[in-house]
């Protein structure tokens, strides 16, 4: 994915790229392939890290914003139109997005010029359109970074974790790149994008917010379909791979996705896979466990141990003790969680309505009513089993408990 960083990764995860860059930790390459970057780009970027202060600090982007990158109000409502038919209702060009013939025909309509590339950020913030794979397909290139929550590895495995149910489960891990702590460990029956997300919540609630998170780009996405109570929903995968995106996007949390098949590109989190796989299994059969939540009592238990008290073969040091020693010396990454983020909000599924002619939505076969006029839209935020939330955009309208 070349160009416009700054929408891509947090400032801080680039400053830790070009440090390791400028003290020879990695090459000129893996500098290029980590931030998705050319040659050039990243000695320009380099010059500026080199010569920044407190006075003149380090910055992605230095642009002044104009009228030309903003999309008013009555912009977005044309364009929330355009898109939608585009993606829902056209026919041979269903899905075909061209950004500069849309921005051609908002100049058209409202008489000044438009950045094609403004309009294209607002489709995928949106969710509208997704990067094409080979957008977004740059291998992640394993090195050292300098200190917890740099770079959480975030990946799943499909395997017979309880033996006796005769029936693969999925473990969703989450790792941190420098200390090779587990922060992040669930066994869940199907792999949801809602299973991805609460493991994401549960990780940065207990532990704060890292840098980046490296993904597996063609795995994570694959299941992404909800049994609800009454009715089916599924989301195709590219509307999973938004909304997760766009979750971690809203905490400034950076992504970097390997490619597919590409062997190169497994990291510290296989090893920690093959370490369970070599354990959970056995002891699920030993004690004759078939229910999931038994075998997470297990997986805690294990999880426990890999982090207190095993050394790891590559850092001879303990993942906690290694963790802890590097926050104590200030080499902590992460940041502290804003308490009053609605976590609610950032981690649940989101399916676009419209009201209707009596003030109503519908959901799950049944009609609710929000008294708005008709045709305002809204988003329904989905906390399957729990309880769903109606937003117009960022503010909240209703909750109703299922």
């Amino acid at each position: 994915m070349k160009g416009r960083i700054h929408k891509r990764l947090p400032v801080e995860f680039v400053k830790e790229v070009l440090e390791s860059f400028n003290s020879h930790r990695i090459s000129e390459k893996e500098a290029m392939e980590l931030l998705g970057l050319g040659r050039s780009r990243l000695h320009q970027l380099r010059k500026r890290w080199v010569l920044s202060s407190k006075k003149r600090p380090f910055h992605l982007w230095q642009r002044v914003e104009n009228a030309f990158h903003v999309i008013s109000g009555e912009v977005k409502q044309w364009l929330d139109k355009e898109l939608h038919y585009i993606q829902r209702e056209a026919e041979t060009f269903r899905g075909k997005f061209n950004f500069a013939f849309l921005a051609e025909e908002a100049e058209k309509r409202f008489g000044r010029p438009f950045c094609r590339n403004s309009l294209r950020l607002y489709a995928l913030k949106n969710g509208y359109y997704h990067a094409l794979s080979e957008e977004k397909g740059k291998v992640y290139t394993r090195f050292e970074t300098s200190g917890p929550g740099a770079l959480f590895q975030h990946d799943s495995s499909y395997h017979l974790w309880l033996p006796r149910t005769e029936e693969k489960h999925y473990l969703i891990l989450t790792k941190d790149d420098y200390s090779r702590r587990v922060v992040g460990a669930r066994i869940v029956q199907r792999e949801t994008t809602f299973e991805h997300l609460q493991t994401v919540r549960e990780t940065v609630t207990t532990y704060g917010v890292p840098l980046a998170y490296y993904l597996d780009n063609h795995s994570i996405f694959r299941f992404v379909l909800h049994q609800g109570v009454h009715v089916r929903y599924k989301l195709r995968e590219d509307e999973g791979e938004i909304q997760f995106r766009k979750a971690l996007s809203s905490l400034s949390i950076g992504m970097i996705y390997t490619g597919k098949r590409q062997a190169q590109a497994k990291g510290k989190v296989e090893k920690a896979f093959d370490y369970f796989q070599r354990r959970l299994p056995y002891l699920c059969e030993k004690h004759k466990v078939k229910e999931i939540s038994e075998a997470q009592k297990i997986m805690d238990a294990l999880v426990s141990y890999y982090n207190e008290q095993r050394i790891h073969e590559e850092t001879e040091e303990i993942p906690a003790k290694r963790w802890e020693e590097a926050i104590n010396h200030g080499k902590g990454k992460l940041k502290t969680l804003d308490p009053s983020i609605d976590l609610d909000h950032i981690f649940s599924i989101h399916l676009k309505r419209k009201v209707r002619k009596d003030g109503t939505i519908m959901f799950m076969g049944k009609k609710w009513s929000i008294g708005y006029p008709e045709g305002t839209p809204v988003t329904i935020c989905l906390i399957p089993n729990l309880k769903f939330m109606v937003y117009k955009e960022d503010e909240k309208l209703w909750e109703f408990h299922l």
